[in-house]
């Protein structure tokens, strides 16, 4: 009989994992609390090529995962879990400071396409032509792979597949315990033992490992996003726009717009609606959409991003506990390399082995016993 692998956490890496080993025939067993987690409140875009962070192994993940997207989505819609909404290719168009930033632009796409085909076609653009919403003076990068997920949907999707796949999904919050080697998992109604156990509960981590007596180096990120909805805008295909600031522009072809979102390090795990907070998101969109900022908002989400103190993502076996893994700190791009984390750590559970290299992620640096 395969083993019982227990995850708390149903976010992204959670879920996905789960996902796949209860798809493969193991016993899983998901808690997921659900409070503030950062996949439920998001839409995320999926385009990581052209960021100037000089961190090797955050894109190495960022760029697998935006590659993993496209076996993902395959591997759902093969099971009946993808009704094509969760995932769309629809270009992505990057407003850039300088035209210095445009030409740069052009020249990693071609140094990473070998490596990344999905990026597909980049070219210097007039935004407005592709995004009618945009001033007609506003130039941008457009690059014909980027993407959007809804993340919401996405989690819905993983929670229905990891249950037809023989998978128990507990909405509770849940603490863990090892005593001689046996790994228990308890929540308000249930108690169970497990082989194997992955912490993927984001900021909420420290929480779960402070019992044992570790210091974790997660900090809490507040974003805020909101909806627009116009029927005028449905099956328009418009791609995303990520301009200078925080207010990306996330068209969907239901008619709905995402503004969002902000980044507040500041607010703990407050979850309450900050409407300075979207005034602001409101007057970044005012000076490239002004017509957007004249919509009322019809639906806000807060949500709780796991960051560490360099903002390394942490990713692998617990210090000193055997058959006890973490992965958190994944921050704002976590809808990106969350999906291909959960996927790798159910091939390390399958097959003894995966893709991440623990070397490039020193998860001793974050989790330290007190």
């Amino acid at each position: 009989m395969k083993e019982r692998i227990g995850i708390i956490g149903g976010g992204i890496v959670g879920s996905t994992a789960a996902y796949y080993l209860s798809r493969a025939g193991y016993r899983v067993i998901l808690f997921d609390e659900g409070i503030g987690q950062a996949t439920k409140a998001a839409a995320g875009i999926i385009n990581p090529w052209f960021s100037l962070r000089r961190n090797k192994p955050w894109y190495f993940l960022v760029s697998q995962g935006a590659e993993f997207y496209r076996q993902f989505m395959a591997d759902l819609e093969q099971d009946g879990f993808n009704d094509g909404n969760i995932f769309q290719v629809d270009g992505a168009l990057m407003i850039r400071r300088s035209d210095k930033r445009y030409t740069k632009d052009l020249s990693q796409a071609d140094e990473k396409r070998p490596d990344s085909p999905s990026i597909g076609e980049v070219k210097t653009v007039q935004a407005s032509d592709l995004l009618p919403l945009l001033n007609e003076d506003i130039k941008a990068t457009y690059v014909e792979g980027g993407g959007r997920v809804d993340g919401e949907a996405l989690i819905t999707s993983l929670h229905q597949a990891i249950k037809h796949f023989g998978g128990q999904i507990i909405h509770e919050k849940a603490q863990f315990n090892i005593d001689k080697s046996i790994i228990t998992i308890e929540s308000n109604s249930t108690k169970e033992t497990v082989d194997r156990l992955l912490l993927s509960a984001g900021a909420w981590l420290p929480e779960l490992l402070a019992p044992h007596g570790y210091e974790t180096d997660i900090r809490p990120q507040k974003g805020q996003l909101y909806y627009l909805q116009d029927n005028a805008w449905e099956n328009k295909h418009w791609p995303v726009v990520m301009p200078p600031g925080t207010a990306d522009i996330i068209p969907f072809n239901n008619g709905t717009i995402i503004i969002g979102a902000t980044h507040e390090d500041d607010q703990g795990y407050d979850l309450s609606i900050d409407e300075a907070k979207l005034q602001q998101l409101t007057e970044e969109v005012r000076q490239i959409a002004p017509q957007l900022a004249n919509y009322s908002i019809v639906k806000t989400k807060v949500g709780t991003r796991a960051h560490t103190s360099n903002f390394d993502i942490l990713a692998g076996k617990v210090p000193e506990m055997d058959h006890v893994w973490a992965v958190s700190g994944l921050g704002s791009s976590g809808l990106t390399s969350g999906p291909y984390l959960g996927y790798q750590w159910s091939e390390l559970i399958q097959h003894g082995h995966s893709t991440i290299d623990p070397q490039s992620f020193p998860i001793e640096n974050h989790i330290i016993r007190i």
